[in-house]
């Protein structure tokens, strides 16, 4: 059988895996997953140098069926799994021939590496060879199978090479790699991405929290914690994209990366020229760096990049009240304060029947629920679902006894997202560790939560 292993803690790519019939076991070490046909990972780059043979498959601003179908296509190539063409040959009654099957594709595989062709004109050649032959003839199937696997796995190698040449000039570091950007394609409603996922303290594998919630073509980052910028960009979006900056509340892990952010999205001929800044304490914040960076700013304005979009076309609307309501984008947008150590909102993004939430950081409220009522992705704050494993069992334990006046604990969490009805209940802003995982699943259940738990991960692409 075909083993899968996937990294602490992505177990709902494990669940996926599950669901199609794969034997996929959960793994927190490189050494754990030496003898699986593929490995499901955060970052390729930890396992450098180890003697891992299996496929990587990174997750990193991919959906879980994203993730799911490159697992599949890696070990249809690595010859593990048969084919789409190959499952439907197996389906009928078993009489076709090695010969005609690997002659098709041998002869395929060798006018490819005499001749690179397109990716249709190769499955053109494929299907047209396949279908000269003979089917009442007989054969060993399993040296059949055997040999299809192994050239159809080097024609899609072929293939791949071809398009990641053609492919090179993408702008991002994901495309320049061979990978498809989320944003690649535009969503027909919302989509989250969870940037960021980590906590206060800097913790290697987690950024800092940010949330990029996107409608249609249109983007509203949420919070922007150290290296949300490089890590849109890895992911596919230049922050020059993004003209819609927000605040839960003004706490360094949630605004550290905010400079970085403004300068470098507006800088240059093809910068932002426009900007709205949203939340508590923005103008604040909006003062502070123009009055920090006013001889930077002034010189890069100095080589021609244009006023609009920093100094001037800004457009700051700054939380005061109890209750906001704005309309940006096409997107209606409403805020209400939740209790935190600092003035802090959480968010409610509505458009075309569709609703996203964004918790912010928050002890338990009864004001949740209501606001986030029938969300179809609800993103909340996971501080207390962490396992703090990075910690001695004694430091772990008075951290969290000191968190709990200002973050929700698991079965509070578990309450207000059961109260609220939502679809997704996506658990981010984690604290040094993965996710408890089966702590938290008994306590959305226990709390009768009826949709989907999300555990957060830099990067993870959400859609409702």
């Amino acid at each position: 059988m075909v083993k899968i292993a996937v990294e602490h803690p992505f177990t709902d790519v494990q669940r996926a895996l599950k669901k199609k019939g794969y034997q996929a076991d959960m793994v927190k070490r490189t050494i754990e997953a030496i003898d699986y046909d593929a490995i499901v990972v955060r970052n390729q780059n930890v396992f450098a140098g180890s003697r891992i043979e299996g496929s990587l498959v990174e997750t990193r601003g991919r959906s879980i069926n994203e993730i799911v179908e490159e697992v599949e296509e890696r070990l249809q190539r690595a010859g593990k799994i048969a084919g789409t063409a190959n499952a439907a040959k197996s389906s009928s009654s078993g009489s076709f021939t090695s010969g005609v099957i690997t002659g098709a594709l041998v002869g395929a595989a060798a006018a490819l590496l005499a001749a690179p062709k397109s990716g249709k004109e190769l499955q053109s050649t494929v299907k047209e060879k396949i279908s000269g032959g003979n089917s009442d003839d007989t054969g060993k199937l399993d040296q059949a199978k055997e040999k299809a696997l192994q050239l159809t796995g080097q024609l899609k190698e072929k293939a791949m090479e071809i398009k990641d040449k053609k492919g090179s000039n993408g702008s991002s570091a994901g495309q320049q790699k061979g990978k498809t950007s989320a944003f690649a394609t535009v969503p027909e409603g919302f989509r989250v991405v969870t940037v960021g996922s980590g906590n206060p303290l800097t913790e290697i594998g987690r950024n800092s929290p940010s949330t990029l919630v996107q409608f249609k073509d249109k983007y509203f980052l949420v919070d922007c914690g150290a290296n949300t910028t490089s890590t849109l960009l890895e992911l596919g979006l230049p922050a020059e994209k993004i003209t819609n900056m927000l605040f839960t509340h003004q706490h360094v892990d949630h605004n550290g990366d905010f400079w970085t952010f403004f300068i470098d999205g507006w800088q240059g001929s093809d910068g932002r020229r426009a900007l709205n800044l949203v939340g508590p304490q923005v103008q604040e914040l909006y003062d502070t760096t123009v009055k920090f960076f006013k001889k930077d700013l002034e010189y890069r304005a100095s080589l021609g990049t244009a006023k609009d979009g920093a100094l001037t076309n800004v457009n700051i609307t700054d939380f005061t009240e109890e209750h906001h309501s704005l309309e940006l984008d096409g997107v209606k947008i409403t805020a209400i304060p939740v209790p935190h150590t600092a003035p802090t909102y959480a968010y409610r993004f509505e458009a075309e029947g569709q609703s996203v939430v964004i918790s912010g950081d928050l002890a338990y409220t009864d004001n949740l629920a209501p606001f986030a009522k029938g969300a179809d992705i609800l993103v909340l704050d996971g501080m207390m679902t962490g396992t703090f494993s990075a910690l001695s069992e004694k430091a772990a334990k008075n951290l969290r006894d000191g968190l709990e006046g200002s973050h929700a604990t698991t079965e509070e969490l578990a309450k207000m997202a059961a109260d609220a009805g939502a679809k997704k209940a996506v658990l981010t802003h984690i604290g040094l560790g993965g996710i408890d995982t089966e702590y938290v699943k008994k306590a959305f259940s226990d709390a009768n939560f009826k949709g989907e738990i999300v555990p957060a991960e830099d990067g993870l692409v959400i859609n409702p």
